[in-house]
Protein backbone atom coordinates (compact mmCIF):
# COMPACT_ATOMS: atom_id res chain seq x y z
CA UNK A 1 0.00 0.00 0.00
CA UNK A 2 1.22 3.37 -0.89
CA UNK A 3 0.66 6.70 0.59
CA UNK A 4 -0.51 9.60 -1.96
CA UNK A 5 -1.19 12.89 -0.88
CA UNK A 6 -3.81 14.96 -2.89
CA UNK A 7 -2.78 18.25 -2.65
CA UNK A 8 -6.64 20.69 -2.03
CA UNK A 9 -6.70 23.74 -4.23
CA UNK A 10 -9.09 26.75 -4.22
CA UNK A 11 -10.89 24.78 -1.32
CA UNK A 12 -12.24 22.85 -4.23
CA UNK A 13 -14.32 19.28 -3.85
CA UNK A 14 -12.14 16.88 -5.16
CA UNK A 15 -13.73 14.17 -3.93
CA UNK A 16 -14.92 12.44 -6.77
CA UNK A 17 -11.22 12.41 -7.99
CA UNK A 18 -9.79 11.15 -5.06
CA UNK A 19 -12.17 8.22 -5.37
CA UNK A 20 -10.88 7.25 -8.73
CA UNK A 21 -7.45 6.85 -7.76
CA UNK A 22 -7.96 4.57 -4.72
CA UNK A 23 -6.87 0.99 -5.06
CA UNK A 24 -5.97 -1.24 -3.24
CA UNK A 25 -2.54 -0.77 -4.01
CA UNK A 26 -2.81 3.31 -3.26
CA UNK A 27 -4.30 4.97 -0.46
CA UNK A 28 -5.09 8.71 -1.46
CA UNK A 29 -5.07 11.19 1.64
CA UNK A 30 -6.97 15.02 1.20
CA UNK A 31 -3.98 17.53 2.04
CA UNK A 32 -4.38 21.13 2.23
CA UNK A 33 -2.21 23.11 0.45
CA UNK A 34 -0.72 25.05 3.31
CA UNK A 35 0.11 21.65 5.31
CA UNK A 36 1.73 19.31 2.87
CA UNK A 37 4.99 21.06 2.85
CA UNK A 38 5.26 19.75 6.17
CA UNK A 39 3.72 16.81 6.23
CA UNK A 40 5.25 15.81 2.58
CA UNK A 41 7.30 12.81 4.45
CA UNK A 42 4.67 10.53 5.38
CA UNK A 43 3.73 10.09 1.57
CA UNK A 44 5.49 8.09 -1.33
CA UNK A 45 3.96 10.37 -3.22
CA UNK A 46 2.00 14.20 -4.40
CA UNK A 47 -0.51 14.60 -6.98
CA UNK A 48 -1.30 18.49 -7.72
CA UNK A 49 -4.58 19.05 -9.26
CA UNK A 50 -4.40 21.95 -11.89
CA UNK A 51 -7.98 22.77 -12.03
CA UNK A 52 -7.64 26.36 -13.69
CA UNK A 53 -4.88 27.37 -16.14
CA UNK A 54 -4.59 30.41 -14.02
CA UNK A 55 -3.52 28.22 -11.07
CA UNK A 56 0.18 27.65 -12.75
CA UNK A 57 1.68 30.55 -10.55
CA UNK A 58 1.03 29.00 -7.01
CA UNK A 59 1.82 25.39 -8.43
CA UNK A 60 4.90 26.71 -9.34
CA UNK A 61 5.90 27.95 -6.16
CA UNK A 62 4.22 24.73 -4.52
CA UNK A 63 6.38 22.00 -6.73
CA UNK A 64 9.71 24.32 -5.87
CA UNK A 65 9.27 24.57 -2.00
CA UNK A 66 8.33 20.14 -2.29
CA UNK A 67 11.47 19.68 -4.37
CA UNK A 68 12.99 21.07 -1.33
CA UNK A 69 12.04 19.67 1.24
CA UNK A 70 11.94 15.85 -0.15
CA UNK A 71 12.37 14.04 -3.06
CA UNK A 72 9.15 12.15 -3.13
CA UNK A 73 6.98 11.79 -6.07
CA UNK A 74 4.98 14.98 -7.41
CA UNK A 75 2.37 14.71 -10.47
CA UNK A 76 0.22 17.35 -11.65
CA UNK A 77 -2.51 16.76 -13.43
CA UNK A 78 -3.63 18.91 -16.21
CA UNK A 79 -5.49 19.85 -19.38
CA UNK A 80 -4.22 18.19 -22.27
CA UNK A 81 -4.52 21.67 -24.16
CA UNK A 82 -1.73 22.85 -21.39
CA UNK A 83 1.31 22.15 -23.23
CA UNK A 84 3.31 25.33 -21.75
CA UNK A 85 2.05 24.40 -18.54
CA UNK A 86 3.53 20.70 -18.76
CA UNK A 87 6.89 21.87 -19.86
CA UNK A 88 7.22 24.79 -16.97
CA UNK A 89 6.38 21.78 -14.46
CA UNK A 90 8.54 19.04 -15.89
CA UNK A 91 11.46 21.91 -16.03
CA UNK A 92 10.56 22.24 -12.17
CA UNK A 93 11.00 18.64 -11.67
CA UNK A 94 7.88 16.79 -11.36
CA UNK A 95 7.78 13.20 -12.14
CA UNK A 96 4.61 12.89 -14.71
CA UNK A 97 1.97 15.01 -15.80
CA UNK A 98 -1.44 13.17 -16.00
CA UNK A 99 -4.10 14.08 -18.22
CA UNK A 100 -7.12 15.17 -17.13
CA UNK A 101 -8.85 13.53 -19.78
CA UNK A 102 -7.43 10.06 -19.51
CA UNK A 103 -8.89 6.74 -17.72
CA UNK A 104 -7.86 7.34 -13.83
CA UNK A 105 -6.95 3.99 -14.11
CA UNK A 106 -3.93 4.87 -16.77
CA UNK A 107 -3.13 7.13 -13.81
CA UNK A 108 -3.12 4.88 -10.95
CA UNK A 109 -0.54 2.21 -12.88
CA UNK A 110 1.69 5.30 -13.35
CA UNK A 111 1.92 5.73 -9.52
CA UNK A 112 2.50 2.29 -8.85
CA UNK A 113 4.93 1.39 -11.18
CA UNK A 114 6.76 4.32 -10.04
CA UNK A 115 6.50 3.84 -6.51
CA UNK A 116 7.21 -0.13 -7.12
CA UNK A 117 10.65 0.91 -9.30
CA UNK A 118 11.66 2.88 -6.22
CA UNK A 119 11.23 0.47 -3.15
CA UNK A 120 13.20 -2.01 -5.77
CA UNK A 121 16.20 0.38 -6.19
CA UNK A 122 15.91 1.88 -2.75
CA UNK A 123 14.56 -0.37 0.18
CA UNK A 124 12.25 0.96 2.11
CA UNK A 125 13.69 -0.50 5.38
CA UNK A 126 15.59 2.54 7.25
CA UNK A 127 19.26 2.00 7.67
CA UNK A 128 20.97 3.12 11.10
CA UNK A 129 24.94 3.10 11.50
CA UNK A 130 26.31 3.80 14.95
CA UNK A 131 29.86 4.65 16.07
CA UNK A 132 31.75 1.99 18.69
CA UNK A 133 30.69 4.97 21.79
CA UNK A 134 27.41 5.52 20.02
CA UNK A 135 28.00 9.52 20.35
CA UNK A 136 26.83 9.40 16.49
CA UNK A 137 23.97 8.03 15.31
CA UNK A 138 23.08 8.27 11.24
CA UNK A 139 19.70 6.96 10.07
CA UNK A 140 19.44 6.76 5.95
CA UNK A 141 15.62 7.71 5.30
CA UNK A 142 15.37 6.14 1.59
CA UNK A 143 11.19 7.18 1.75
CA UNK A 144 12.21 10.83 1.23
CA UNK A 145 16.10 10.81 0.57
CA UNK A 146 16.92 12.47 3.67
CA UNK A 147 19.48 11.50 6.68
CA UNK A 148 18.79 11.51 10.71
CA UNK A 149 21.98 12.77 12.06
CA UNK A 150 21.81 13.07 15.83
CA UNK A 151 17.79 13.44 15.64
CA UNK A 152 17.68 16.26 13.13
CA UNK A 153 16.38 14.96 9.48
CA UNK A 154 18.54 16.65 6.98
CA UNK A 155 16.84 16.67 3.36
CA UNK A 156 19.53 15.66 0.53
CA UNK A 157 18.87 15.45 -3.40
CA UNK A 158 18.64 11.91 -4.94
CA UNK A 159 22.39 11.91 -6.00
CA UNK A 160 23.39 13.17 -2.59
CA UNK A 161 21.64 10.58 -0.93
CA UNK A 162 23.50 7.70 -3.31
CA UNK A 163 26.39 9.21 -2.10
CA UNK A 164 26.00 8.75 1.28
CA UNK A 165 24.44 5.48 1.29
CA UNK A 166 27.36 4.12 -0.60
CA UNK A 167 29.90 5.24 1.60
CA UNK A 168 28.01 3.94 4.70
CA UNK A 169 28.12 0.34 3.03
CA UNK A 170 32.25 0.98 2.89
CA UNK A 171 32.08 2.51 6.48
CA UNK A 172 35.57 3.48 7.69
CA UNK A 173 37.32 2.45 4.20
CA UNK A 174 38.37 5.02 1.48
CA UNK A 175 36.41 4.75 -1.51
CA UNK A 176 37.77 6.11 -4.91
CA UNK A 177 36.21 9.18 -7.16
CA UNK A 178 35.68 6.32 -9.71
CA UNK A 179 34.22 3.94 -7.09
CA UNK A 180 31.83 6.71 -6.15
CA UNK A 181 31.10 8.00 -9.48
CA UNK A 182 30.47 4.40 -11.19
CA UNK A 183 27.67 3.42 -7.78
CA UNK A 184 26.00 7.58 -7.94
CA UNK A 185 25.75 8.09 -11.66
CA UNK A 186 26.05 4.48 -12.91
CA UNK A 187 27.00 5.90 -16.65
CA UNK A 188 30.13 6.79 -18.06
CA UNK A 189 31.16 10.93 -18.48
CA UNK A 190 33.92 13.47 -18.19
CA UNK A 191 35.36 15.41 -15.19
CA UNK A 192 34.41 12.17 -13.28
CA UNK A 193 36.51 13.41 -10.48
CA UNK A 194 35.29 17.19 -10.67
CA UNK A 195 31.49 15.70 -10.16
CA UNK A 196 31.95 13.25 -7.16
CA UNK A 197 34.21 16.55 -5.05
CA UNK A 198 31.10 19.26 -6.12
CA UNK A 199 29.28 16.76 -4.92
CA UNK A 200 30.60 15.93 -1.71
CA UNK A 201 31.04 20.14 -1.20
CA UNK A 202 27.55 19.95 -1.55
CA UNK A 203 26.53 17.24 1.47
CA UNK A 204 29.40 18.49 3.64
CA UNK A 205 27.76 21.88 3.58
CA UNK A 206 24.53 19.75 4.82
CA UNK A 207 25.49 17.27 7.23
CA UNK A 208 28.70 18.74 8.58
CA UNK A 209 28.92 21.63 12.04
CA UNK A 210 32.29 22.98 9.76
CA UNK A 211 32.36 21.71 5.97
CA UNK A 212 36.35 23.14 6.27
CA UNK A 213 36.82 20.34 8.82
CA UNK A 214 34.74 17.40 7.88
CA UNK A 215 33.83 15.08 10.84
CA UNK A 216 31.95 12.72 8.87
CA UNK A 217 33.13 12.29 5.22
CA UNK A 218 36.71 12.64 5.31
CA UNK A 219 39.00 12.86 2.23
CA UNK A 220 41.60 10.31 1.77
CA UNK A 221 44.18 12.02 -0.11
CA UNK A 222 45.13 10.97 -3.60
CA UNK A 223 42.32 8.20 -2.92
CA UNK A 224 38.97 9.33 -2.24
CA UNK A 225 36.48 9.81 0.46
CA UNK A 226 35.95 7.85 3.67
CA UNK A 227 32.88 7.91 6.04
CA UNK A 228 33.90 8.46 9.65
CA UNK A 229 31.58 7.31 11.87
Amino acid sequence: MYNIGFVILDNADEQKYIDSLKSTQLHMHPINKEEVAETIANYDGVVINEQHIHNIGAICELIILLKKKSNTFIWVISERMNKMNHIVYLQLGVDGILDNESDPEEHKLLMINACNRYNQTYPTMEKTVKSESDATELQLRPCNFSVLLNGKEISLTKLEFKTIEFLQTQQGIAVSYEDIYKNVWENEGADKQYRVSNLIFHLRQKIETDAAHPKYIKTVRSKGYKLAL
